[in-house]
Order: structure tokens, then sequence, then C-alpha cells
């Protein structure tokens, strides 16, 4: 939470402690500020994307292996919301003025509008709880399940309220505290996500038309995911940043992510860290080979990001030899650099002097493109809990990337919408131009780009296929993937992603991967190295041990895999189940489908 000092999770035991809160405003402040515990962690905010399809990693858990079960399920907790509702019934204090009092309400009802997409996305339709429950045997405990039309009305009408009703419009200190843009761009992110879902998901068993909804159709909230989006971008106070030249893995872009204080131009919420408040365990998390699942990126997705002309990017020279690692991380999309250890990424090393720093093979990364985006680049930082840089949880980058998704979605978008959104975004990384396949930074692309086409062969519209591009790019790592491979019903990405690493020209002898002139990897197919001096960065890549960590045989030498057996993604897990002990508990409570 961001404001680990505040105990405000319980309501006031006494009349008498009710009446000190809500008479006055710093009362009804410091009461709203136990809603944001409801937040990432300093400790859980870089690593919302633990599970996506590019992340490649060493354990998995039981939903990842599709082992999850109705006796399994635990998340089905409802203290947060009364600990809202309560504070919505209690905020009647007529010595407060009315402005001051929808203020803070308007904040509640932003945060119920949280809770309530979290529950729309893991378990679909839920009861609609607007009130505190005081009596065990009060009947509306027993209610059933609302339509997904009823929460999202519920949610829409909170977020209008809140957008009414919240008087700070400007950026808040280190982007940690909402304003009224956050409920505009909150909106544009839950009405993209239904729509989504609505017309992905219109053909299975999770059609919404099976449950009667028919208050509002895909395109209906396709738009008002568009206007919310756009409401920020005429007439919010954010913008993209774009200060400071890229080099050495470091940039505009990655600025955001490792700034010691939140880049307030874009990042419209974030958590924060430091030495005083609490620090973060992003370099721990990443770079450590006890802690962390090793989390790297996988090949498929490297392959993803464009070249710094705009062109696509290709694995294989004209004889058809594959590209090395030097050769895959120069000339690309800035993005690619600043989210993985590139062959230009330089560290601090122990003597506080920047020096070029491959990936580390001997149990940090499993496929050689190693995450940087959240880590700081100092060796100091990596074995505790010491990172004091601030941790964004939602960006302007998004609000753009909902608004042209949105319009495309409608077929309603421009160039002049994707100059403003995909053009800008591309600009900002690097990229200088583009094809009539990938779209130029003023033009939307006239047909499909094979590569990014097969990522998502049901996609055929060239804007949507590159928009699904960018997002994945821009928003690596940032809690957003799942989600969308969950509206897009593209989950079957998370099981066939073949989690490839980089090109190993030969086995059985040192390798300097960042061309540096130093070696950083041996990796060898025997039992035992062949050069004990190299010992320190041997990687055994044989089968002999069932090792999980191979490599796979192309042309002129190998690829990099990581053969982890068992994922899978059964299509009842779009939704979560139900605990059994609730459905126990009330028995007019449907289970979702599958379970």
């Amino acid at each position: 939470a961001i404001f680990s000092g505040c105990e405000m999770n319980e309501e006031p035991k006494s009349e008498a402690s009710v009446d000190m809160v809500f008479s006055s405003e710093n009362g009804l402040k410091t009461y709203t500020y136990s809603f944001y515990n409801v937040l990432p962690s300093r400790g859980s905010a870089f690593r919302r994307d633990a599970t996506a399809d590019y992340g490649v990693k060493n354990s998995l858990g039981g939903m990842e292996v599709g082992a999850y079960t109705t006796n399994s399920a635990t998340s089905w907790s409802w203290s947060a919301l009364r600990n809202i509702n309560f504070f919505l019934e209690n905020n009647v204090n007529e010595s407060l003025s009315t402005t001051i009092r929808d203020n803070y309400n308007g904040i509640a009802r932003l945060f119920r509008a949280r809770f309530y997409f979290d529950k729309l996305v893991q378990y679909g339709e839920v009861p609609w709880i607007d009130k505190v429950f005081n009596e065990a045997e009060d009947p509306d405990l027993y209610n059933p399940r609302d339509t997904r039309d009823v929460i999202i009305g519920h949610i829409l009408e909170d977020l209008d309220y809140a957008y009414t009703n919240i008087l700070e419009e400007d950026v808040t200190h280190n982007s940690t505290i909402v304003n009224k843009w956050t409920a505009a761009a909150f909106k544009s992110r839950v009405c993209l996500f239904e729509a989504a879902w609505r017309k992905y998901h219109a053909a299975d068993q999770l059609d919404i038309a099976r449950t009667g909804c028919t208050e509002y159709s895909a395109k209906d909230l396709y738009k008002l995911a568009a206007e919310a989006a756009k409401e920020v971008m005429d007439n919010g106070p954010y913008k993209l940043y774009t200060s400071g030249a890229y080099s050495d893995g470091r940039g505009a872009y990655r600025e955001l992510f490792i700034a010691d204080k939140a880049v307030t131009t874009e990042v419209m919420m974030a958590i924060e860290t430091d030495k005083v408040l609490g620090l973060g365990e992003q370099n721990w998390w990443y770079n450590s080979s006890t802690y962390g699942p090793h989390l790297c990126m996988s090949r498929k997705f490297m392959l993803s990001y464009l070249n710094a002309d705009g062109t696509p990017y290709v694995e294989k020279k004209a004889d058809g030899s594959y590209k090395n690692f030097v050769e895959e991380t120069t000339g690309r999309d800035t993005r690619l650099n600043q989210t993985i250890r590139g062959a230009d990424y330089t560290r601090k090393n122990a003597s506080g002097v920047y020096e070029p720093t491959a990936a580390n093979f001997t149990g940090h990364t499993l496929t050689g493109y190693q995450f940087t985006k959240f880590a700081m680049d100092d060796v100091a930082y990596d074995d505790a809990a010491t990172n004091d840089n601030d941790i964004p949880i939602m960006r302007y980058a998004e609000v753009l990337l909902n608004y042209a998704e949105a319009k495309a979605e409608l077929g309603e978008l421009t160039d002049a919408d994707w100059a403003a959104t995909i053009g800008a975004l591309r600009s900002r990384a690097g990229i200088t131009g583009g094809t009539p396949q990938t779209g130029t930074l003023t033009t939307r692309p006239s047909s499909a780009e094979p590569y990014i086409a097969s990522y998502y062969p049901t996609i055929s519209d060239p804007s949507l296929l590159e928009i699904r591009r960018e997002r994945g790019i821009e928003l690596c790592l940032e809690g957003l993937r799942l989600n969308d491979l969950k509206r897009w019903n593209c989950c079957d990405l998370w099981v066939n992603d073949p989690w490839e690493g980089i090109f190993i020209p030969s086995l059985n002898q040192p390798l300097d991967v960042n061309g540096d002139g130093n070696y950083d990897a041996y990796f060898y197919d025997t039992d035992k190295i062949a050069d004990e001096k190299y010992a320190a960065i041997g990687v055994y890549v044989g089968t002999n041990k069932s090792n999980v960590l191979n490599v796979k045989p192309v042309q002129g030498g190998y690829l990099m895999e990581y053969n982890y057996a068992g994922r899978s993604w059964p299509a009842r897990q779009y939704l979560y189940p139900i605990p059994e002990v609730v459905i126990q508990f009330n028995t007019n409570l449907s289970q979702n489908p599958g379970w």
C-alpha cells in the first residue's frame, strides 16, 4: 500500500469515533487513505505480469498448469468493499459542505469501481453490494449473482460520479494520490476490457448473451472507452515524457521506471518507494539467483519489436543464418534495450564504474533476454529490498493505447488518431519511419504485417494488429498483459509460446554475447565443462540430466530453449471458480462454466 502508516482498514468502534472522523475534512481525508491499501504493494507492483505469454520463468502455479480447483480458490474477499461502503453510509455530516463530502465520496466510489472491476475480471458475475451488513441474518447476504450488465452499469456510475465530484485536477504528490483523471483513465480501461470480452467471447461458453445481458453492446463500450480516453487526452494535465536521449539501455521510456520520484508528466499513479516510506524489491526479484522465478523475455516476443526505421525485424541474414545477440539488439525500437539488457547495456559495478554488462546466464536468465525495465543499473541494489525507484501502475501511454484500440475496433481510427497515439509512442522509442504494413509515424498501415498477423491469427485488421504489437511492447511487465489475453480470448499464447532464447553459434566453448571482448557464457552439453577456467560462466544445456534448459538446433548453431512442461489454460480458467465453501454458505450463487 502507498500509506503504510494508515491503519484505517477497520471501522471506528464507537459512535463518538465515527462522529469524530466524519465531522471534519481532515477525518474524511485520513479515512480515504485506507482505500489505497488495496493497490499493489512495493513488493508486488513490479511483478504483476509474472503470468504472461512472453514471460519465461522457472516455476509455475496451480492456475498456470490447469490445476486450480474450487477448493484451492482463496481470493473471495470483500473486506475492502465493506470499508468503502461504511464510509459512503456515514459521510453524511451536514456540518461539512456538500462539495467536500462529494469529493471524498468520489474517491470512495472510484475505489469501489476498482474493487468491482477486479471481481468482474476474476469471477464475472458477482452480487452487487452497496451497503454494510450489520446483521448476520441479513437476507442480502444470500443474494444471487448480478449480471455483467448490472455490475458494469454500477462501475460506470461510480466512475462518472468520481470524475464529476473529485476536486483535484492537477497531478498529485509523486502521483500517489488519485485525481479526477484517474477516474477517466480507469473508465477507459474498464470499458475497453468489457467491450473486448463481449466481442471476443461471443461464440464460447462465456458469451454474455447466455446470461440475458443486452444493455451494453461491445460497440457501446468501445465508444465509452474512446470517449473517456479522449477526455484525458484533450483536457488532462498529462503527456508523454520524452526528455533525455537514449544511451546504454537508458532513455525517456525507461526513466519512467527507474526514477527516484515518479515522472508525473506521464505517470498517473505510482507506488512510492524510498528509504523512509519503505524500499522496493525490484532488483532483488529480477537479478537474484535465489529470489524470484528468473523472469525473462521470450524470443517470440523479442521478434515483435520493429527496427528503428519502422520496418519489421527479420531474425535471419540473407544467407539464412541467424543474427547474433549484438545484431538483434542494434538498430531496433529502443524500448527493446530499455526492457532487457541489450548489447549496449552498461551497469555500475561494485567499484562505482559503469561497464558493459551482458545477461547473467548462471541462474538469472533462461533465454538471454534479461529484463531490466524496473531494475536499477547498479549492483548495489541486487541482494535485498533496497530499491528507491517509484513503480508506475497507471500511465498516460495506456490511455493513448486504449483510445487507439477502441477507435480501431469501431472502424473510426483516422491517420490523425494514429499519429497522436501509436506514432507518438513509436517516435519516443526512436522509430523514424515505417511501411505500408507497419504504418508510419503519421499514417495507419494498409495491409497486415506477416509476423504480427501470425501472432494474432484471428485478427485481420492491419491497424488492430499494430495496436496489439504496440500495447504488448509499451506496457510490457506493467500488469495488463494477462487481462489483455483474457479479454482477447488469447490465453493460448500463454500455452504456446515456445520459450526460446538467444542464438548460440556453438557449444562447448566460451561465448562473448554482447560483443564487449569478455566471455559471458559457456554453453556445454556434456556432463562436465570442458575447460574449468570457464566454469563460473558455464551453463549446462544438455539432456542427460533431464535438464529443462536445452538448445534447439538451427542453421549455423542453436537457440536456447527452456522446456518447462505443463503450461495449460483450459477454457474454464478465463474466469476463476467461486470457492466451494462460499457456495456452501450461499446456495443462491451459481458456479462459473466448467468448474
